[in-house]
Order: C-alpha cells, then sequence, then structure tokens
C-alpha cells in the first residue's frame, strides 16, 4: 500500500470519525448526559467498530491506542457539539426535527466511510486472500460503535431493529472487493460509499426492514385489555 493510499484512508478516517463522535454527541445530548458523558459516547461511537475489528482480526494494540489522533478528534467533535447545543439551548420542535436529519446524516456518512477503511485495515493486517474476514472486517467496524453507543445509552441497537443498516454496510463491503479488483482504490471507494449512502437512506425513506415477528406475550395482552377497560370505562 503506497503513501498516498495511507494518505486517503487516513483522510477517510477523520471524516469518519467525525460524523460518528458527532452522532454519538447528540445521542448523549438527547438522553440528557453531562458533558464528560457525551465525550464518552462521541469517542465510543467513532473508535468502538475499529477497536472490534482489531480484535477481530489479531491488530494488537488496537490502532485507537497506537495513535491518538482518532479518539482526540473525537473527544473535540464532541466538545464542539456539546458547546453549540448549550448555546441553542433547545431541542424542540424544528430543533428535534434537524436533530434526527442530522442523526441520520452522520450516521450514513460513518457508515459507508468506516465500512471501507474498516476492509483496508484488513488487508493490511495480512488477511487479502480471506473474502468473508474482509467483509466482515467493514461491517463490524461501520455498525460497531453504532452498537456500543446505543447501548450504553440504553436503547435497542438500531442495527436490530431499525431500518436496514448492516446490510447496507455490507452490501458497500462486497461493492468495493468487486470494484477493487478491477479498478484502483478511489473508484472503488467511491462505489462502495455510493451503494452504501443510497441503499441505508432509501431504506429509511421507503421503511426498507428486514422482517419481524411480532408475538404479543401474554402479560402485555393484559395490560392492553386494562387501558382499553379503562378507556371504555371513561367512555361511559
Amino acid at each position: 500500500m503506497n503513501e498516498r493510499f495511507d494518505v486517503i484512508v487516513t483522510i477517510l478516517e477523520l471524516i469518519g470519525t467525525a460524523a460518528f463522535a458527532a452522532s454519538g454527541a447528540l445521542t448523549a445530548i438527547k438522553r440528557r448526559f453531562d458533558l464528560f458523558g457525551v465525550i464518552i459516547i462521541g469517542v465510543t461511537t467513532a473508535v468502538g467498530g475499529g477497536i472490534m475489528r482489531d480484535i477481530v482480526i489479531g491488530s494488537h494494540p488496537v490502532a485507537a491506542f497506537r495513535d491518538p489522533l482518532a479518539m482526540s478528534a473525537a473527544a473535540l467533535i464532541s466538545v464542539l457539539v456539546f458547546a453549540a447545543l448549550a448555546v441553542k439551548g433547545d431541542l424542540g420542535g424544528k430543533a428535534l426535527k434537524l436533530y434526527d436529519t442530522a442523526m441520520l446524516m452522520l450516521d450514513t456518512i460513518g457508515l459507508g466511510i468506516f465500512t471501507v477503511t474498516g476492509i483496508t485495515a484488513a488487508m493490511r493486517s495480512g488477511v487479502s486472500d480471506n473474502t468473508f474476514l474482509l467483509v466482515f472486517s467493514g461491517v463490524i467496524t461501520g455498525v460497531g460503535g453504532g452498537v456500543l453507543r446505543d447501548i450504553f445509552v440504553n436503547k435497542k441497537p438500531e442495527i436490530f431493529v431499525g431500518n436496514i443498516y448492516a446490510c447496507a454496510s455490507a452490501t458497500g463491503a462486497a461493492a468495493f472487493l468487486l470494484c477493487y479488483g478491477m479498478m484502483s482504490f478511489m473508484p472503488a471507494c467511491m462505489v462502495s460509499l455510493a451503494v452504501t449512502f443510497s441503499l441505508r437512506l432509501m431504506s429509511v425513506k421507503f421503511g426498507w426492514n428486514l422482517p419481524k415477528i411480532q408475538i404479543k406475550a401474554r402479560q402485555e395482552r393484559r395490560i392492553a385489555a386494562t387501558k382499553e377497560n379503562l378507556i371504555n370505562k371513561k367512555g361511559a
């Protein structure tokens, strides 16, 4: 991997780090975390996926601790987001709508970029011949930080209940590997980002989800029946 390639990957990683750190900070702020909590969630979202990836591919110490740039940038972005919203001091109405849009876009940007950089990190570790591991490394880098973020704020991880997320990452990873065998890094990267972005945003716009089985437990049915009885009594 040449020097120009390394520079491009570093730039992509910083953009992805900033996007994920901001999404983590916004989530923490909405959950009313203090400044320390906002920084922790922002940093965790930004570097959590990379830490998981390095553990899987056996890269020790993990990149986040070998080079403090990503963690420092994530902490700085988290503080800036906190400061900006502290000045505004409002997440209601239009601000809340803007928050939801910002979360979607930041999460999508981070997902697409980290999917690519996760694959390149695995390639550097010497597993270029293991296609499954390359795709897995891309996906875990893309979704890992978001999973940790959601767990830390006591929320069901988005990849398990929301619109298509991990599947968008996996498809983007497959597109990158397919194109990288036929063209140089940047065109392959652009194709991968376009695939991941498009699939993720279209899934949100059109409500695409993987199938779920809706099961109501007996207790839930009793609660629903009790609520219905109370409503009927009030109506009478």
